[in-house]
């Protein structure tokens, strides 16, 4: 094997079904076109998962991959990406947590694991010092994701390992179910969990035991160092580390644009009761933060008595507040931190869980559906009681909870009632951000992320809310940034793509994106990464690399949902969001043309205005005619 700078040059492959574990070593082509990380792992999926899987069946794969600069002392580096065929919507899977599992991960030996196949009885991996086991986890099935992270590490001995694991909800494959590390870190969204569990794959655990080489030692500390003085000056980036992300709910809600009422308002009347405020004065305990973070976002908190009582745990950040406060009118902090703490345990994706139950009370209380089909239940806004009920219930599939444990969109077309009512893209309900109010560009990312709504994959995109260029003006930023409201012939698309390809880069590196969100001044930018990855691996790259790397993981997940039957059709809206916001500061406002932005964005991209087809001169500019091969002779190329 190669002597490997930054990385550890292996690849774990484990095939459940038989049991078995092998090692292989990184591909030197593919860590020069993608870099690493998701860009890596895109590949794989490409080259090996068949098209038209289940995503529930053993045949779909599940990657687990770190970054080159995962376990090193680049800000922001302490990440893990999962990548996989999405059960909430049957198309690209990914998600990312922070915590330290990452970094345990390549300090165990290894840079992703290649897991297929499902095991005939519940099994969990062990890592250490380059090895691995695939061991019995019989007894452990049922627990809680607290308990059997707590039991993994007293029966293994190793005590400071990182355990990332399903709970109940993976284990009865509640479509939105998540991967949780570190006991309260979640893997969410597009269901990674459900994937996991239909494998019989309880946990996995990252006991360490091997160190990572850096090809220039002085000039990496001295890049890190540079880095971390930078991100630590810019006052965005300390008041995130203040105050968490939960710290942004009061400004969203008077701009109008906290979600409400299953996003039918942007105004919430108690938001102060759900706001960082409250949450420091009377429930937290400290600040948490993951590995290599100089930022620090993270809550500690708890709940001390009453009727939501809560041990002390990790969180609530913003998205579980407002999706779980704001979204259902619930104006009680206890009772989110309560929900949080469940769905932690539990292994749920917090944004889906809220918004489902969200949905399910306006299709309630519009008389859609009635006491008939919630098994008596009555759904009320503000109604906390019934709202934590609700999480027991999807968590373990009981009653009702069965059928919202497939998510709101799954949830309508079964029920055949409510689906102009779901706010999805690609099945995937949309989180707490409406671009009606922060941002145009949000909505584009909304409709042409591969894994649908998403307001963090590859990049939290309204720049022209926050007024920053992140170092992107020398490489294709147009700036200054137009209106954020406005939508065609301002350059959004040409804005859009700039960022996809940096937030892609992060993914492919192994960065958390709150590293990316400031003035060139205090962010991880272009020049930046390019210094810290020549100084770590003594790979010579070229910012504009870097970010080319991005754009051909970006084109490669599109690929692979064109590959799948996905095309423009599929890249649309919510009607809801078509819809003037109906009361508070932003009321009346509305996206007026998402066809023009979703072809400008084409443009921009170099994708087909009529069917969201990669343009074949696209492909092969990124190195990718194979791809364009195997899409052309399905029919789904653009010339």
């Amino acid at each position: 094997m190669a002597r490997w700078y930054g990385y550890k040059g292996r690849i774990l492959r484990v095939n459940l079904s038989t049991g078995t574990a092998s090692v292989e070593e990184l591909r030197q082509d593919y860590v020069k076109m993608y870099i690493g990380g998701v860009g890596y792992a895109a590949r794989i999926l490409w080259d090996e998962l068949r098209p038209g899987v289940d995503p529930l069946s053993p045949d779909n794969i599940l990657i687990a991959t770190a970054g080159p600069f995962t376990g090193t002392l680049v800000p922001g580096s302490g990440n893990i990406f999962w990548t996989f065929k999405a059960p909430m919507s049957g198309a690209w899977g990914e998600t990312r947590s922070g915590g330290k599992f990452g970094a345990w991960l390549k300090y165990s030996g290894f840079d992703m694991i290649v897991i297929t196949g499902k095991a005939p009885e519940p099994v969990y991996l062990y890592l250490e010092g380059g090895k691995a086991e695939i061991r019995s986890a019989k007894r452990y099935w049922g627990m809680t994701v607290h308990e059997v992270t707590d039991v993994l590490k007293e029966d293994t001995g190793a005590h400071d390992a990182s355990v990332a694991a399903i709970g109940p909800g993976g284990e009865n494959l509640v479509r939105f179910a998540a991967i949780i590390n570190d006991y309260d870190r979640a893997a969410g969204r597009t269901g990674g969990g459900a994937v996991m569990g239909s494998k019989n794959l309880k946990a996995v655990v990252a006991a360490g035991g091997e160190g990572i080489e850096v090809y220039d030692p002085e000039g990496f500390m001295e890049a890190a160092l540079e880095a971390q003085r930078a991100i630590r000056s810019d006052p965005g980036n300390q008041s995130m580390g203040m105050h968490g992300t939960i710290g942004g709910l009061l400004g969203l809600n008077a701009m109008g644009g906290l979600p409400t009422k299953n996003f039918s308002t942007g105004y919430f009347e108690e938001a102060y009761s759900i706001s960082h405020e409250t949450l420091e004065r009377n429930y937290m305990i400290k600040r948490r933060a993951c590995h290599s973070c100089t930022i620090g976002c993270g809550r500690y908190s708890y709940v001390a008595y009453g009727r939501f009582a809560t041990p002390p745990a990790e969180g609530p950040e913003y998205e579980t507040t407002d999706m779980n406060g704001a979204m259902p009118m619930i104006g009680n902090m206890e009772a989110v931190i309560r929900v949080n703490y469940l769905a932690s345990n539990y292994g749920l994706d917090t944004i889906s869980l809220g918004h489902t139950i969200s949905w399910a009370i306006e299709v309630y209380q519009k008389g859609l559906i009635t006491k008939e089909d919630t098994g008596g239940l009555e759904l009320r806004w503000g109604d906390a009681d019934t709202f934590v009920q609700l999480v027991d219930m999807i968590a373990y599939r009981r009653g009702f909870g069965n059928l919202l444990a497939e998510g709101s969109y799954r949830a309508a077309q079964k029920l055949g009632k409510g689906l102009e009512l779901v706010n999805h893209v690609k099945g995937l309900e949309m989180p707490a951000h409406d671009p009606r109010v922060e941002s145009k560009l949000l909505g584009i990312q909304y409709m042409v992320s591969p894994r649908g709504a998403c307001h963090i994959h590859p990049i939290y995109p309204p720049f022209d809310m926050m007024q920053v260029d992140s170092g992107l003006r020398d490489f294709g930023l147009p700036w200054p940034m137009p209106d954020r409201l406005a939508e065609t012939g301002v350059r959004k698309g040409e804005i859009y793509r700039v960022l996809a390809m940096y937030g892609e880069s992060f993914n492919n590196l192994g960065l958390c994106n709150f590293y990316a969100m400031a003035p060139e001044s205090g962010v991880l930018s272009p020049r930046r990464l390019a210094r810290l990855y020549t100084a770590l691996t003594g790979i010579e790259v070229t910012p504009q690399q870097i970010l080319e790397a991005g754009e051909r993981t970006w084109n490669l997940k599109r690929a692979f949902n064109i590959r799948e039957g996905f095309s423009r059709k599929d890249d649309m809206l919510p009607k809801r969001l078509m819809m003037p916001i109906e009361t508070g500061p932003a009321r009346g406002l509305k996206v007026n043309d998402p066809e023009g932005l979703l072809n400008e964005t084409y443009d921009a991209f170099g994708w087909d205005r009529t069917t969201g087809y990669i343009r074949r001169s696209t492909l092969e500019r990124l190195g990718l005619k194979d791809v364009a091969d195997v899409l052309a002779a399905m029919g789904r190329l653009s010339s």
